[in-house]
């Protein structure tokens, strides 16, 4: 008899146990739009909405991901999630929303206003987008279907999530947790167009267009330049040839690179690479060759490599480093080429255009260069010379 009812006890707590499972997960559906519903979902009227939901923070528990299937996961949605995290939510009116969230891209912590539509089904939407669905609405505890966003390939996200209901004490915690009106936040831009400025001499300006509160302009290393801010204007006063410079608000920032052609500005007394050759010749068939060792070379394939010199130790450049070289020709035009694995491949330096310019001008053209090689923050250290020549 004791083990008959031992029995009868367990079947009872496992179908206790189902059922209330079943309660915790419920199976969603999906309409003809893609968007995620259940069919039991409790019936919740506008009144009771007014009085139950309006008016009060709430605040989030624990969200389980919906597939394709309308299954949930058991899995907390947010528990491995990088850059993003749960909502909390706040319905101040009938019809104005607040929702706190920590916004990683900026980074940030705020909120967004925005007017709602409590409609038929539950239905909390803004301009016709859903925003979340009451599955129930019980005492302080309310469960949703929420949508969470959407994936690279199109898929929209949605999660099944429960909030419970803040005190006032913990509305005002996280107002003040979460400070910053996100849609007023600003672009930071400016008037420079280009990540790579090449200026001639040694002074450059450019002005603050827009951003957040205040801004600040910082070289990564601060004795490759002089900058000066006035309003927002800036100055920048180059003291050895190249800088990295970083704009910055309270949420965003710009990178950009600036060198100089000047040779005033070319750094003296550096020998610290070789270059595994610094002359080419090519024929209009475009076969180059390499003349101090006549060897033929790819043009597609072949590099120029970085080597140290003899009885230097270290290195500046290398692959485990973003490292540049600045090409400037004798009409002073450059540009920054990024060197791969500490190598120049010969198809970036020169260019098909600039080939084919050499032969319109016919047997013995050629052009020199000034082959600038850069830190990773973007300081000229030496300048080695390299030559092109069209042979017939």
């Amino acid at each position: 008899m004791k083990l008959h009812s031992f029995i009868i006890t367990l079947l009872c707590a496992v179908t206790f146990a189902a059922c209330n499972k079943e309660d915790i997960y419920p199976t969603f559906a999906f309409d003809e739009n893609g968007e995620c519903y259940t069919p039991d979902a409790d019936y919740i009227s506008m009144e009771e909405f007014n009085s139950s939901v309006v008016g009060y923070g709430w605040k989030h528990v624990i969200t389980h991901e919906i597939d394709g299937n309308g299954k949930c996961s058991t899995k907390d949605y947010y528990e491995d999630l990088i850059g993003g995290g749960p909502s909390q939510y706040y319905f101040e009116t009938s019809s104005s929303l607040k929702e706190y969230m920590y916004v990683d891209a900026f980074p940030a912590h705020g909120y967004f206003t925005y007017s709602y539509n409590y409609e038929e089904g539950n239905r909390v939407s803004q301009n016709g987008h859903l925003v979340m669905r009451i599955v129930s609405l019980k005492e302080d505890i309310m469960k949703i279907i929420e949508y969470l966003g959407i994936r690279a390939d199109g898929i929209k996200i949605y999660g099944y999530s429960t909030y419970k209901r803040m005190s006032s004490e913990e509305l005002t915690k996280v107002q003040n947790t979460y400070p910053t009106d996100l849609s007023n936040i600003k672009s930071l831009t400016t008037s420079i167009n280009d990540e790579v400025n090449i200026i001639s001499g040694n002074e450059f300006e450019f002005d603050i267009l827009s951003y957040n509160d205040l801004y600040s302009v910082k070289a990564t290393n601060e004795e490759s330049c002089e900058i000066t801010c006035n309003g927002d204007h800036v100055k920048i006063k180059l003291l050895t040839n190249g800088a990295y410079i970083t704009v910055s608000d309270r949420f965003r920032h710009f990178e950009f690179s600036l060198f100089s052609t000047d040779e005033e500005m070319e750094p003296k007394g550096t020998d610290i690479y070789d270059l595994s050759y610094s002359e080419v010749v090519f024929n209009k068939n475009m076969e180059f060759t390499e003349p101090s060792e006549n060897r033929s070379l790819s043009y597609e394939n072949s590099s120029i490599e970085t080597t140290t010199r003899d009885g230097y130790a270290g290195s500046i450049i290398s692959h485990y480093n973003r490292s540049y070289m600045l090409v400037v020709d004798t009409d002073k035009k450059a540009r920054l080429i990024h060197l791969q694995n500490e190598r120049l491949y010969l198809k970036e330096l020169l260019p098909k255009e600039t080939l084919q310019t050499l032969i319109e001008k016919g047997n013995g053209s050629s052009i020199s260069y000034k082959l600038e090689l850069t830190t990773a923050d973007r300081r000229v250290f030496q300048v080695l010379p390299f030559k092109i020549t069209y042979k017939e």
